[in-house]
């Protein structure tokens, strides 16, 4: 189970996502995993928004529980990507995921 490491997301312009640190709960030492949400898929949850950087940051934040959920799921389930992001394990969410 994956909780939140803090409230900072940043667009990440080379994959198109917005990205956040999200944590392995009850493990210690502290197990960060980076989450990818992409455009295509933050378009697809609110599709009225602005498609831009901003709409994107909106979209995420309105639908943050939401976001942690799916990626809650994917981890769950062992749907890491197989390229790390700073050494870390990395969970992509798309389209299919919401």
């Amino acid at each position: 189970m994956l909780k939140r490491a803090s409230e900072e997301r940043i667009f990440d312009f080379d994959k198109k996502a917005v990205g956040c640190w999200m944590v392995v709960e009850d493990i210690g030492p502290v197990r960060p995993v980076r989450i990818f949400v992409t455009h295509e898929a933050l378009s697809g949850i609110d599709p009225r928004e602005v498609r831009d950087v901003d709409g994107s940051l909106s979209i995420f934040d309105k639908n943050r529980d939401r976001i942690e959920q799916a990626a809650n799921t994917k981890f769950d389930d062992g749907k890491i990507e197989d390229w790390p992001h700073e050494g870390q394990p990395v969970i992509v969410l798309r389209d299919s995921d919401f």
